[in-house]
């Protein structure tokens, strides 16, 4: 079928429908790109994002090269900052001011050895850290079964008060796990130095992880210098084939972390559901310092610690863990 003569004709002007082959003038068109474009601070939007802004805001059809050209006028640096393959500017860095030995402490977990960068099940381990702003030495570092926690952070910070007393500023990067620690930090500091006003001197900071320098540059040296040793070794554990969920042990874990425990109204410890669920919500279920630090259910500790004598009890350190690993497996099956 061949299109007849009328089907190809422009549409009458009397449907009013809007084209580029007539655009405003360019006093108009600058007007509505720049309109649009001070909606948008960060300069992410491209020429055909604000062709299409105006032609729904304004009903109005400028040309994209038209739109191009203005809009370099507008905003000469942004399309250099639109540049796919541009390179991110490095982050301005300054010097840290120095307030005093203890005066300020940064806080932060450490991840790279839990459970989803190893990708073993349930093998992992986290460490929750401190770092003196002034003087740079590590005050606590703590392997901890959940760096997430909340009640786990609040405890480490009570046993880091009362080794070291209480300071005056905590920094932070503001993750979920500091609301237990914020309010004790907060009525420690009250009561301790009442003559510290919040106006003085303030009591909570909370920085994106890569603002907190003395903290994030410890980490750093911490996995060159031991961390990827650990995280290799704990590797061998999959790489040799020692650590299998084919394993009656590995079995009875999950089935142990993801069974209901029986409701027990006159219980002080949480009941009515599954360990892991209890993990995964600690929030719901107010933790002693004792389960927040166990990494195993107690009957398990219990059976491991009597398994690990009836084997003789052999000297533990890094490099043996995953032999001492195999002598005891066979005892669980």
């Amino acid at each position: 079928m061949v299109a007849g003569s009328a089907a190809r004709r422009p549409y009458p002007p009397y449907f009013n429908i809007p084209t580029v082959k007539k655009p405003p003038p360019d006093h108009i068109a600058v007007t509505l790109i720049a309109d649009v474009m001070s909606n948008n601070v960060s300069s992410r939007d491209g020429p055909c994002t604000i062709q299409s802004q105006i032609s729904l805001q304004d009903d109005t059809q400028i040309p994209r090269d038209t739109v191009c050209r203005l809009m370099a006028d507008i905003d000469p640096d942004g399309a250099e900052a639109r540049f796919p393959g541009r390179r991110r500017q490095p982050k301005q860095r300054g010097h840290l001011t120095d307030t005093g030995v203890y005066y300020e402490l940064h806080f932060e977990g450490h991840e790279k050895l839990n459970f989803k960068a190893l990708r073993m099940g349930p093998v992992g381990t986290d460490i929750y850290g401190s770092q003196c702003h002034s003087s740079g030495k590590v005050v606590k570092f703590l392997a901890v079964p959940n760096a997430r926690c909340s009640s786990t952070v609040g405890h480490y910070y009570l046993d880091l008060v009362e080794e070291h007393g209480v300071f005056v500023q905590a920094t932070v990067d503001g993750r979920s796990e500091t609301g237990e620690r914020y309010a004790a930090y907060v009525a420690l500091r009250q009561h301790c130095m009442p003559d510290i006003s919040v106006d003085d001197a303030t009591p909570f900071v909370a920085l994106k992880s890569t603002d907190s320098i003395p903290i994030e540059s410890s980490w750093h040296l911490f996995t060159n210098y031991v961390g990827l040793d650990i995280k290799q070794i704990l590797l061998l554990g999959k790489s040799h084939d020692y650590f299998n969920s084919a394993y009656q042990l590995h079995i009875f874990l999950d089935y142990w972390d993801n069974h209901k425990i029986c409701t027990q109204c006159n219980k002080l410890l949480p009941s009515g559901f599954s360990p892991n669920y209890i993990c995964d919500f600690p929030e719901k279920f107010p933790k002693t310092q004792k389960e927040c630090y166990r990494w195993v259910p107690d009957e398990f500790d219990a059976k491991a610690s009597e398994v690990y004598a009836q084997i003789g009890k052999p000297n533990f350190d890094l490099m043996n863990g995953w032999t001492i690993f195999c002598q005891m497996l066979p005892h669980f099956n």
